[in-house]
């Protein structure tokens, strides 16, 4: 606790330099792995502000298709109302127009994301990369300026937007992988969703097979490795939502060492099965709409995925779900949920 109170100590003086970049906490990896529920949490640190799914800040017409996680529309809360009209001040834009015609060219993830992965390179002579880079750093300084947090919890999940971010000038980017079983992320993507601007989905959601969703979560999962590879020198971790669940006080105190960050207060609240506040969350999971939330095990995928269905997950992801410590035959919900039981009670 001394190596941690120490680096958050640290961490405190470096940020009160006028000069000091802005501190990003990055989580990325597959969509359906709990990244909402995580920033979430996160979010309950007094020094932070979580801010969700921000990739789609800058999409044309979102402020009018979903609400923020406050409850307001997005284009009513305060919040990102100022956000907004700060960045159009840093960046003399007066449309986004622009920026999301960057970020598609950049960060999109499509096919294999081999030209986008090649483009996002410090020495890109490119002007529209050097514009991106203003844009998205503007971005940010607006937050940061609107909230008067020091840190910025970021739930995108996108690895290319993890690569642009750690190449912006002025950002100090930590890196989370977050990895959840390919099951777990098959089954969630399975299941269909209606269109509805209180529950927080913005169009119909229509269910993925289960062949495509393994290739995604594999995709995604590598582009995460990749991003931690080609910035060695970044602090990072890489998480399992399954440990978030079962031992939280675990894994919050792994990600305060990489952001900086006391998280055993967090922890304590968590445990005593306290709600943790939505914040202001512009855009992610449908969870973020629905009040405060509180920690819990999904594996119903165990039971609601068929064995055929399990069977060719496990053919298809079934090495890199070994390489992350995945059981072939996963433990039972009674024990999970027993686990978890005995980290509050050995943390009372």
């Amino acid at each position: 606790m001394a190596e941690l109170t120490d680096l958050k100590i640290a961490a405190e003086t470096a940020d009160a330099r006028p000069d000091a970049p802005i501190r990003v906490v990055y989580v990325m990896g597959a969509g359906r792995s709990g990244s909402t529920v995580l920033d979430t949490i996160l979010n309950n640190h007094e020094d932070v502000i979580g801010v969700g799914e921000l990739v789609h800040l800058f999409i044309e017409g979102s402020a009018q298709k979903e609400n923020c996680s406050c409850g307001d529309a997005r284009d009513a809360c305060e919040i990102w109302k100022s956000v907004r009209e700060r960045w159009s001040e840093l960046t003399g834009r007066s449309s986004i127009t622009e920026h999301e015609r960057l970020m598609t060219k950049f960060t999109r993830v499509q096919r294999l994301a081999i030209p986008e992965w090649h483009r996002l390179r410090a020495a890109n002579p490119d002007p529209d990369f050097a514009e991106c880079l203003k844009q998205t750093h503007a971005t940010y300084q607006a937050i940061a300026e609107a909230t008067g947090k020091r840190v910025i919890i970021e739930s995108s999940k996108n690895p290319l937007r993890a690569k642009l971010l750690s190449l912006t000038p002025g950002l100090d980017v930590r890196l989370v992988h977050l990895v959840r079983d390919a099951r777990g992320v098959a089954w969630s993507r399975m299941k269909p969703f209606a269109k509805s601007k209180e529950g927080g989905v913005p169009q119909d959601i229509k269910p993925k097979p289960i062949h495509i969703s393994a290739g995604y979560w594999l995709f995604m999962n590598f582009l995460s490795e990749q991003v931690r590879k080609t910035f060695p020198e970044q602090p990072s971790t890489r998480i399992h939502y399954e440990d978030f669940v079962s031992t939280p006080e675990r894994t919050l105190k792994e990600i305060g060492e990489v952001a900086g960050l006391d998280y055993s207060a967090i922890a304590d609240r968590l445990l005593s099965g306290a709600p943790m506040a939505p914040g202001h969350l512009y855009a992610g999971n449908r969870v973020r709409t629905a009040g405060p939330i509180k920690l819990r095990s999904d594996m119903a995928w165990a039971e609601k995925l068929t064995s055929k269905q399990k069977r060719l997950t496990w053919l298809l992801a079934g090495h890199k779900l070994r390489q992350y410590g995945y059981d072939r035959q996963p433990a039972p919900q009674s024990q999970i949920e027993t686990a978890s039981n005995d980290s509050l009670r050995n943390a009372a």
